[in-house]
């Protein structure tokens, strides 16, 4: 869902959804579309996507990653969620 965040639309779109799931198993993470992300996005990503999930980041780790460590409370996104619908 970062990724979807970050470049628009989810990996793989614009190909068939048998294929993007492959794709999304057999391949290395797609690059992003905007690769001008801050650095503590980047390390988010690079931890969360390790393919070998003995090497990859726990869901506990990731919640302590300084890159949400450094948002504010979910309660701010009520606000926006609301607005976005409202157009």
């Amino acid at each position: 869902m970062v990724v979807e965040m970050v470049d628009g639309e989810p990996p793989f779109f614009n190909e068939p959804p048998l294929q993007a799931m492959r794709r999304i198993r057999d391949m290395q993470p797609p690059n992003l579309k905007m690769p001008k992300v801050s650095p503590r996005l980047q390390s988010f990503l690079d931890r969360m996507l390790v393919r070998d999930p003995a090497q990859r980041a726990t869901a506990a780790e990731l919640l302590a990653h300084p890159f949400l460590r450094q948002a504010g409370p979910p309660s701010l996104l009520v606000p926006l969620m609301r607005n976005s619908r409202q157009h």
